[in-house]
């Protein structure tokens, strides 16, 4: 057993392609959290529910959750009216403007929320109040989905209030 754990190593310093992160499919990227009060005025819908990825550049478990969860449920127009996906870099200096109006950076949206790990989604409602409990970390793959989906429905039912 400890060979193969060796031989496995000695594979990656020959060869460090092998260990190279996949790069970013085409057409996972996310609208990134700008505005969110224009959003939520947009979305027409006071029992919408924004699902918000807080990330990092580079998070191999970030670009997961983001490509094989977040991006096909934002594409997926029976979810249009119902969800809003957004995603915020947790170190970026980037200028937000708050559910309420303020002006404030995506970083400095991230510790009003107390978001502190990547990935780490987040379900709030129209007036960026969370709804449900947060997905952190990427977890197990066999129930990631299942669980994005029961947050989801508790959020729907929650914001709809």
């Amino acid at each position: 057993m400890k060979w193969r754990a060796l031989i496995a190593a000695a594979a990656l310093v020959v060869c460090p392609a092998l260990a190279a992160k996949p790069a970013r499919t085409a057409g996972t990227a996310l609208p990134v959290l700008v505005h969110a009060a224009n959003d939520a005025r947009e979305a027409a819908n006071p029992g919408v529910v924004f699902v918000v990825l807080f990330s990092l550049p580079g998070c191999h478990y970030c670009e997961e959750v983001r490509s094989h969860y977040l991006a096909p449920l934002a594409r997926d127009a029976a979810n249009r009216g119902r969800l809003v996906v957004r995603e915020i870099d947790l170190n970026s200096a980037r200028a937000l403007t708050d559910f309420d109006g303020t002006s404030t950076t995506q970083a400095a949206f991230a510790r009003r929320l107390k978001v502190q790990f990547a990935p780490t989604v987040l379900f709030l409602d129209a007036r960026g109040q969370q709804v449900a409990s947060p997905l952190i970390g990427a977890g197990k793959a066999d129930f990631y989905g299942a669980y994005l989906d029961d947050a989801i429905a508790t959020g729907l039912k929650a914001a709809a209030r």
